[in-house]
C-alpha cells in the first residue's frame, strides 16, 4: 500500500453537515419561540460558512465566531429577539446531538480501517465532534481524533498538523494522505505539512488538475484504489 495512515475531516466528509446544521438551528429555535424556515437554515447557513473561513484565516476567534452568527442572524431575521449568546448556547448543545452521516460513510470507514489506521482531523468545537461521533457507530473504526478546540491550534495551520503528525504511529510523512472536503482547510493543511492530499467531491465542483490536491475522489472506497498506485 502506498499509504498506511489517513487523516479524515469530519463535516462534509464523514457527517452530512447541512442536515445536522439544518436539524440543530430548528430544534434551537423552536426551543425559544422563534420561527425556522429553509429561508432562515439558508441565511444561517450562509453566515457560519463564511464565519469558519475568517477563523480558518485567523481574523476571527472561535468564541467570536459561536456568538457573531446568531448575532448577524437575529440582525436579518429575528426583530425584537437580543440573546444571541442564549440562543448560540442552545445550538451548541443541540448540534452535539446530530450524528447524521453521509451516506455510504459508515460503510466506507468500515473497508479502509481493514487497511489504513484512521485519523480525524476537524477544527469543531470540542463538545459538539465528541458529542457527534458519539452518536454514531463509527468510532470503531477511527484510531484517534484530533480536534482544533482541544490542541489550540486549527486547520489550515502547519502548527495543527505538526501536533498530529507528532502524535502518530506512522513517521514516515510519505505514507499519509490528508483526506477532506475543503480546499482552504484539509488540502491547504495538507500542503502545508508537505502531506499528499486528496479532495473528496462527491458533486465533482473542483476542476482537476488542481494545485492543493494530488487526488480527487467522489466516493471515499475509491482511497482503495490510489491507494495501491506505485506512483502519483
Amino acid at each position: 500500500m502506498k499509504y498506511t495512515t489517513l487523516l479524515m475531516d469530519a463535516d462534509d466528509t464523514i457527517f452530512d453537515f447541512p442536515k445536522c446544521e439544518k436539524e440543530a438551528l430548528r430544534k434551537s429555535l423552536e426551543y425559544y419561540g422563534l420561527e425556522f424556515s429553509d429561508e432562515i437554515n439558508r441565511n444561517f447557513s450562509s453566515i457560519n460558512s463564511a464565519l469558519w473561513k475568517q477563523f480558518e484565516k485567523n481574523r476571527i476567534t472561535r468564541s467570536e465566531l459561536r456568538v457573531r452568527r446568531f448575532r448577524e442572524l437575529i440582525e436579518k431575521c429575528f426583530e425584537g429577539f437580543s440573546d444571541a449568546d442564549m440562543l448560540a448556547d442552545r445550538y451548541v448543545e443541540e448540534l452535539s446531538h446530530q450524528g447524521i452521516l453521509l451516506p455510504g460513510s459508515e460503510e466506507a470507514l468500515k473497508l479502509l480501517s481493514e487497511y489504513f489506521e484512521i485519523d480525524i482531523i476537524t477544527n469543531g468545537l470540542k463538545t459538539v465532534q465528541r458529542g457527534r461521533f458519539s452518536k454514531t457507530h463509527i468510532t470503531k473504526y477511527i484510531n484517534k481524533i484530533y480536534i482544533s478546540d482541544e490542541i489550540g491550534m486549527n486547520k489550515p495551520q502547519k502548527v495543527f498538523f505538526d501536533y498530529v503528525l507528532g502524535d502518530l504511529k506512522e513517521k514516515n510523512s510519505s505514507k499519509i494522505l490528508v483526506v477532506g472536503d475543503s480546499l482552504t482547510s484539509d488540502m491547504q493543511g495538507g500542503r502545508n505539512a508537505g502531506l499528499d492530499t486528496c479532495l473528496f467531491d462527491p458533486e465533482d465542483k473542483v476542476k482537476m488538475p488542481d494545485i492543493l490536491c494530488d487526488y480527487k475522489i467522489k466516493r471515499l472506497e475509491e482511497i482503495m484504489e490510489l491507494a495501491c498506485e506505485e506512483n502519483k
